[in-house]
């Protein structure tokens, strides 16, 4: 959504650029950009085309000359909409396009010309070059265009699909000035909205309940023209191209108010009849982008009768007009349709069809259904006013109307609760209503809250709560502790608790895109695509995926130049059924503590996450050897958790590891969830710890968990941990013997050990160890 400023600032009085900016991210609404939008050039003037000759060596110059009222000037031109009496810009001696190129005297074709006639992206105005701009008689002629088209600052905002009331500046200006406190003008107040008693010779039947409310005005003896300069520029402004004063209108006010309209010339409608209803199967429409559609019953028509009583489409509900019923260039009068629509009915459609215009973005995600009768008014009088016609004062007018949200119970105390902030009653109070809710007190900590017919995100009392915090600034919003809540009963690991374990372990989360292709799966060896998008955003993503790690091997290929790497993904699958795993991909030198630096990953070693998954939660674990088609045939196997087989686990098969350019790789892929014991809770031992260190000199081939039984076996019930910080072999360590030095925490739940009670417990460990046959490094 793109903000002029100075349209912006219209609805209220604006604080600078940078201010502005910083108000809009505390509101919530992200600011993508702030762009600079060039004005004019200078020595660019109105002028308009007095004559136009064919040049007869070309097959597509014309000789224009030009007045700006006073003067004449002689140009050549190839644009195509060149025409007599069409009033455009003229670049005169020493104008600087945004093409580069500085107007000078040149001979083309035998012709002087002192002069150019321009397209808007030779302007730089905007991005259309495939024609000359075009202004109407408002334009004062011989005046220099710089001065009408000023530079514009445009705040570029990314919405979430939640906050579709801000797909307008109206529904920004409302934001600001609650956050502001100031008053935040409509551009619709004090409209005629029409005498519903009177009668316009429109006809308007609804046939589908997903049609919610359809209005429409008659405007006649209007004259299709170019726009005001104002409302093009506002339009470059957005991003989109001026056509004509009507079409314009209501592109303007779609993204003024927020409201979708389509302007219907009232010659093409069969007994001035509209009939909204349900697709007939196998019914079609050439729609304006000039594609034909065909329907069946789940789309939503706008029709008109025909001859054969089967009813003609005009218009995709809530998507598209139809070409031959919009507005042209002879139109005089016009039907003004602004509705309502259902948002599911709207996106199922325009998903069928691939289709994705302004007014199905907006009745996706909802439109105000209580605005109709009063953007209609908005669009009808800019016609009348900008199209020179005369606005009928009747209205047509059938739904649903004043349509109220469901009421929110509200606790004013929940928003210290929620947010540890303290904030008055009566300031949460004037937030809201400052926000256009209705706010009942019903009692001290029992209100009731009417949402706004905009605000389709203000559902639950949460919601509430987030609004007030809006307001009154998330900036005071202090740091709080996170209070973790666990059920006796629960023996499935959450989603937090696995991604804390496995980051834990050193590995960093991925997340990779859901959707999928053919060949990707296909080169990491992973089950073929079960289900494929109607409408995919690209080829590169037109399947949902078969498994996560082709994610990984992606991502390792896009990191090739790190050596080391330890992911993991939680995510969906698609198979027979929809499925929930867990991935894991690692390789190279990805532990990096202590001794085990420079040691680099092996089967074993990856297999130790699993076993450290294993013993934390309390499961049972099991590797079957077991053939997979992405893994090496002698390194691959399955992952059985509890007795139940849920994966495989092994190296990457060497030819798929050379594909993604990788090298030495493990991966596997389980189905969630990992069961794991009860859930068990005690105190917190409130005792201090003592801490003692041990090297241990054994033989080469003795494991670390030999001697590590030797200790548990000695140690007696104090010792609480036992940690390897140290391996060593070298001088004065005999040959073919190494060191391991391991540090042993010992705790009494009631008291803190003494010295000598410690000092006991190590004799008694270094005893069994010297018995054992081993001997205690000294220094």
């Amino acid at each position: 959504m793109n903000l002029p400023y100075s349209w912006l600032n219209e609805f209220l009085t604006l604080p600078d650029v940078p201010t502005l900016k910083d108000l809009l991210i505390d509101l919530g609404l992200s600011v993508e950009a702030v762009h600079e939008l060039n004005g004019a050039p200078d020595k660019v003037i109105i002028a308009d085309i007095v004559d136009l000759k064919n040049v007869e060596a070309s097959d597509h110059l014309k000789l224009a000359t030009l007045s700006d009222g006073q003067n004449s000037y002689q140009v050549l031109t190839g644009a195509p909409n060149a025409k007599l009496g069409m009033r455009t810009a003229l670049a005169t001696l020493g104008a600087e396009l945004a093409t580069g190129i500085t107007i000078s005297k040149r001979n083309m074709m035998g012709f002087d010309s002192e002069a150019v006639v321009c397209s808007p992206k030779e302007l730089g105005l905007y991005d259309y070059g495939a024609g000359l701009i075009e202004f109407g008689q408002d334009a004062p002629l011989g005046a220099a265009l710089a001065p009408l088209w000023p530079a514009e600052t445009v705040i570029e905002l990314s919405l979430t699909p939640n906050r579709s009331d801000a797909l307008s500046l109206l529904g920004v200006a409302r934001d600001l000035a609650a956050k502001l406190n100031v008053p935040c003008h409509h551009p619709a107040t004090g409209l005629d909205l029409g005498d519903k008693a009177l009668d316009t010779g429109l006809k308007l039947i609804l046939e589908d309940k997903d049609c919610k409310r359809f209005s429409l005005r008659r405007i006649d003896g209007v004259k299709v023209v170019p726009s005001p300069i104002w409302l093009q520029r506002r339009l470059a402004a957005l991003g989109l191209r001026p056509r004509n004063n009507l079409v314009d209108i209501t592109n303007y006010v779609t993204y003024e108010l927020g409201q979708p309209s389509h302007a219907y010339d009232l010659n093409d409608l069969i007994d001035g009849t509209i009939i909204v209803r349900s697709a007939k199967e196998g019914e079609q429409l050439t729609a304006l982008d000039e594609k034909t559609y065909s329907f069946n019953p789940d789309d939503l028509l706008i029709t008109t009768p025909s001859k054969d009583g089967q009813g003609l489409p005009i218009g995709i509900a809530g998507v598209i007009g139809g070409l031959h019923h919009s507005i042209k260039p002879n139109t005089t009068s016009v039907a003004l349709e602004i509705a309502h629509f259902e948002p599911t009915r709207v996106r199922r459609t325009a998903k069928r069809h691939g289709l994705s215009t302004d007014a199905s973005y907006r009745f996706e995600r909802g439109v105000d259904p209580n605005l109709p009768v009063l953007a209609n008014a908005r669009v009808s009088h800019l016609i009348a006013e900008l199209g020179g016609g005369q606005l009928h004062g009747g209205l047509v007018d059938v739904g649903q109307e004043d349509i109220k949200r469901p009421e929110i119970h509200y606790r004013p105390s929940r928003v210290h609760f929620l947010i540890d902030v303290e904030v008055p009653k009566d300031k949460q109070a004037d937030y809201l209503e400052a926000l256009g809710c209705g706010v009942e007190q019903v009692s001290d900590d029992h209100w009731q809250i009417n949402p706004p017919s905009w605000r389709f995100d203000m559902a639950i009392e949460e919601d509430v709560v987030e609004e007030v915090a809006r307001l009154h600034g998330y900036e005071h919003i202090g740091e709080t502790l996170v209070h973790m809540r666990f059920s006796p009963e629960m023996k499935d690991i959450t989603h937090r608790s696995l991604r804390n374990l496995l980051v834990g372990m050193g590995l960093t989360e991925a997340m990779n895109y859901t959707f999928s292709n053919d060949s990707e799966l296909a080169m990491a060896a992973a089950p073929a695509a079960k289900v494929r998008l109607q409408n995919p955003q690209s080829v590169e993503r037109s399947i949902l995926r078969t498994a996560l790690y082709p994610g990984l091997l992606t991502t390792a290929h896009h990191n090739h130049s790190l050596d080391d790497l330890a992911l993991f993904e939680i995510g969906h699958v698609f198979l027979e059924d929809e499925y929930e795993h867990l991935a894991l991909l690692v390789k190279g030198d990805w532990l990096r503590a202590n001794w085990l630096r420079g040691k680099v990953a092996d089967f074993y070693l990856f297999k130790g996450l699993f076993e450290k998954l294993a013993l934390t939660l309390g499961a049972s674990f099991q590797l079957v050897a077991k053939a997979h088609p992405a893994l090496h045939p002698g390194v691959s196997a399955s992952l059985c958790w509890n007795g139940e087989e849920k994966g495989f686990i092994g190296r990457l098969h060497p030819e798929i590891a050379a594909r993604y350019e990788i090298g030495e790789s493990y991966i596997a892929e389980v189905k969630l969830p990992l069961l794991g014991r009860d859930v068990s809770f005690k105190d917190f031992i409130r005792q201090p710890h003592a801490e003692r260190d041990l090297a241990i000199i054994a033989p080469n081939e003795v494991s670390y968990e030999a001697l590590l039984g030797i200790v548990r076996m000695k140690a007696g019930d104090r010792l609480e941990s036992i940690e390897p910080f140290d391996v060593y072999s070298g001088k004065p360590i005999p040959q073919g013997q190494r060191s391991v030095a391991i540090r042993l925490k010992f705790r009494h739940p009631e008291r803190a050990l003494r010295d000598e009670e410690v000092n006991q417990y190590m004799e008694t460990i270094m005893s069994g160890i010297v018995q054992a046959g081993y001997s205690i490094r000294s220094s």
